[in-house]
């Protein structure tokens, strides 16, 4: 990595460390600071927003170029407006569930939010929604007939994806977790352990339909959903300061049932390590340089993939599943990850197009619809994805 992005993520962490435990700003004196590359790192990882709330705490924001102030402040502006926004769009959408008698789960962001010590700090996306899907049509009338655009439709994936112009969008989750065309060791254990994921919830005390988490599986599903993402293309760092808020503002957890539960998914080293670089890149007084060799190895992984992860992540990963122990990723391995794309378990048909399970004819018209889906709307996707797997170990990545 350069040294001014490796600069830029030490002034970053040592900024948001400083603000999340309320130092002073005499105590966050961070010099030699490159703005532009600052900026870019925390766009990045979604971490603008809270950024640019702790270099006006620290009073170096007067210190930023005069666009990359605007870029800052711009984005902590957006944020608190669409935190203000989509808080209020949803108590519509739930006030609506309610009438309807609709069970529902708020899900990660929403929850997490509320430990940033301020409104719009957590940049979101969207918001996550779990409901019971047998009226996955009623809600999707409700959000067509308020305006919004339906993105992802049943079989396609594990939730609803709707948009509706300035600012807001919605993923309804029918379930939490599916089988996805490359399996894991994890995916066999996190699958079944979501399955029936109801009888793990409480019932919220202020409504009549809503539910949620206790506080300990709160956390196990936040780590779950963040393996996920980080097994397959990566997940970036705020992952890490959404784990040491969480754990700070829920000191009481119980940590054996936390950790039976994190054995169950495979989850514990994951967790182990997690908590550790957390704590030492966002307590205070930092203690960066006290991670391993192997918590620095990860905390580079997550800084490269980025909020979302990234299609080289994501292809290298199943690559070195397959091979299952390292080397290079020759020609067998390369058309056995193709494979895997073109022809997946009957348990993937099974969770993401239930027809074709039932109906095994029908798996050549799926796949053929697939195809015409990804020359004329993902083309561009499927032509990265492909790029990266020729050149894998190469010597070109």
């Amino acid at each position: 990595m350069d040294r001014t992005v490796r600069k830029s993520y030490e002034v970053m962490y040592r900024l948001l460390a400083a603000w999340v435990n309320g130092i002073s700003p005499e105590g966050t004196a961070v010099l030699e600071i490159n703005f532009e590359e600052l900026w870019r790192v925390t766009d990045r990882h979604f971490l603008s927003a809270a950024v640019c709330m702790a270099l006006e705490v620290a009073g170096l924001s007067g210190q930023c170029p005069p666009l990359i102030r605007k870029r800052f402040l711009d984005a902590k502006l957006l944020s608190v407006r669409r935190t203000l926004l989509m808080d209020a769009e949803r108590e519509k959408l739930l006030a609506f569930m309610e009438e309807r008698g609709i069970w529902y789960m708020p899900l990660k962001g929403i929850v997490l939010k509320e430990f940033y010590p301020k409104l719009g700090a957590r940049q979101m996306a969207d918001n996550d929604i779990l409901f019971d899907a047998s009226f996955q049509k009623d809600v999707r009338d409700y959000m067509t007939r308020n305006g919004y655009r339906v993105e992802t439709g049943a079989g396609e994936d594990i939730h609803d994806t709707y948009h509706k112009p300035p600012v807001y969008s919605f993923e309804m989750h029918r379930m939490l977790f599916q089988t996805p065309v490359h399996g894991s060791a994890f995916d066999d254990a996190a699958v079944p352990y979501y399955a029936d994921v109801k009888f793990r919830l409480i019932k919220d005390p202020d409504n009549r339909y809503g539910w949620h988490f206790s506080d300990e599986d709160c956390y196990i599903y936040m780590l779950a959903h963040a393996f996920k993402h980080y097994d397959g293309g990566g997940t970036g760092v705020r992952t890490l300061l959404d784990i040491w808020l969480y754990r700070r503002g829920k000191e009481a957890l119980d940590k054996d049932y936390i950790a039976a539960e994190l054995e169950k998914l495979g989850l514990s080293d994951f967790e182990r390590h997690c908590r550790s670089i957390s704590g030492k890149l966002f307590g205070w007084p930092q203690s960066v340089e006290a991670l391993t060799e192997g918590e620095r190895k990860m905390l580079f992984w997550m800084e490269e993939s980025g909020v979302y992860g990234t299609a080289e992540h994501h292809v290298k990963r199943k690559l070195q599943e397959i091979r299952q122990g390292g080397g290079v990723f020759d020609g067998k391995a390369k058309r056995k990850y193709l494979l895997r794309r073109l022809f997946p378990q009957l348990s993937w048909y099974q969770a993401n197009a239930p027809f074709c399970y039932r109906h095994r004819w029908a798996v050549p018209f799926y796949w053929a619809g697939w195809a015409v889906r990804s020359i004329f709307v993902r083309r561009k996707e499927i032509q990265r994805e492909l790029s990266v797997l020729w050149r894998a170990d190469d010597g070109t990545e």
